[in-house]
């Protein structure tokens, strides 16, 4: 009988020697950032942001590494002392269960660079890189914030999305070094969702939003229940405010086209973070007439989701909520675009960005001024990037007729080449 136990015990310390050896090859091919992007995808990484990331990828590589040569200890231990096979079989499945968070947030990474896989993508996700970083920095800096570096990747959906820097992967003690935003292919060239995921890191960085839920609340006061359903929401408000001071009417009709499905417009999720798609587009809309005054495209817009999409076919108790939302929605808009920043001293974030900068008024001065040198001109990159998306957006929203041409006009400027640092 001890002999049949001693030969078990051999053999199940023999297989747990096996399994080890498997997983812990597998985890050192992780040592090869190639192993998860193209070498011609990280080159297109600027070096302020793809040198984080490296780092934390041998970080978490190396520290796996480091559990696997401990589990083996464990191993050898047990074969000394059959009592340590339970301590060494806890070992092995500790093992696995690291190695599959550490390859899932390897694998996320590498995705990530390595969506850049031709030229013309390449550019187009680092000349977004830089944008994404210019539309964080004003706000930022005046906060005395660190600016994150960017990671932008293109996916399938249709909404963008962000992983914010400073949070936690799956891999224990792993922090994301930079941001990581998505953006979906049919808006890859009309990317004001950059600035709607840009907006999701400067508010957490600066405490916008308990500031922005207040001032909802405060401005639904008087009724409990528009209170109750909107100030829920304040997080992804805040972020649809911060692309609207960056593109303007542009942030607004593309939100629609992601929102405006006929399925889902009116829908209310349990526990969804997004407002109502039909209320979302009705608040941005608002804030195009709060700024830039009660007529324009945003009129129409409004006027044909609202006949498009009719309330009346909806619950009678959320057709209700809708009606009292949209008759408080201007004093909804005023209050988000006047909601205080803590990290700016209490000011609204638009003593920063200043919506009258991307006004349909102030793109069409920046586009008789820039001519056609606006398209081509390095200095007009750098300078007025992010008002020529606004533009550029601006311009397909407004004339349907004409919008191919707005779609090639950008994607040709989006495509040149960046210089990379």
């Amino acid at each position: 009988m001890t002999s049949t136990a001693h030969i078990d015990d051999a053999l199940v310390v023999a297989d747990l020697e096996r399994q080890l050896a498997h997983w812990l090859a597998a985890a050192r091919t992780f040592r090869d950032a190639e192993e998860f992007a193209s070498l011609e995808a990280w080159r297109s990484v600027e070096r302020d942001t793809g040198a984080p990331l490296r780092r934390q990828m041998h970080a978490t590589v190396e520290e796996l590494i480091a559990l696997g040569n401990a589990t083996a200890a464990l191993i050898q231990a047990a074969h000394r002392d059959p009592s340590r096979i339970p301590h060494a079989s806890a070992g092995v499945q500790r093992f696995r269960r690291r190695y599959q968070q550490v390859d899932t947030t390897l694998d996320f990474l590498g995705d990530a660079v390595n969506s850049r896989t031709s030229p013309v993508l390449r550019a187009a996700l680092t000349n977004l890189d830089r944008l994404a970083v210019a539309s964080m920095a004003p706000v930022l800096q005046r906060a005395n914030k660190p600016v994150p570096r960017v990671l932008v990747y293109q996916d399938k959906g249709t909404g963008a999305s962000i992983l914010r820097a400073g949070v936690r992967l799956w891999a224990p003690g792993a922090i994301m070094p930079v941001a990581a935003i998505k953006i979906v292919r049919h808006n890859l060239y009309r990317p004001t969702s950059l600035f709607h995921e840009t907006g999701h890191q400067v508010a957490f960085l600066t405490g916008w939003v308990p500031s922005v839920r207040d001032a909802i609340s405060r401005a639904l006061a008087g009724d409990a229940e528009l209170q109750a359903m909107w100030t829920p929401w304040a997080s992804e408000i805040a972020a649809d405010v911060y692309a609207f001071l960056h593109t303007g009417y542009a942030s607004v009709a593309a939100l629609y086209d992601v929102v405006g499905d006929v399925n889902t417009i009116l829908r209310w999720p349990v526990g969804d973070p997004h407002p109502i798609g039909w209320l979302r587009t009705a608040l941005g809309c608002a804030f195009s007439a709060q700024c830039y005054g009660r007529q324009g495209p945003w009129t129409k817009l409004l006027r044909a989701m609202q006949a498009r999409h009719p309330t009346h076919g909806v619950d009678p108790t959320l057709q209700g909520l809708l009606v009292r939302s949209t008759k408080a929605m201007p004093a909804i808009a005023a209050a988000c675009l006047s909601a205080p920043v803590p990290a700016l001293g209490g000011k609204p974030m638009t003593d920063i960005l200043d919506p009258q900068r991307v006004s349909p008024t102030a793109l069409a001065e920046l586009e008789r001024t820039g001519g056609p040198a606006l398209w081509s001109s390095l200095h007009w990159r750098r300078s007025e990037g992010i008002r020529l998306i606004a533009l550029a957006g601006l311009r397909e929203a407004e004339h349907p007729d004409t919008a191919p041409a707005w779609i090639d006009r950008a994607r040709a400027w989006l495509t040149t080449e960046a210089r990379v640092a």
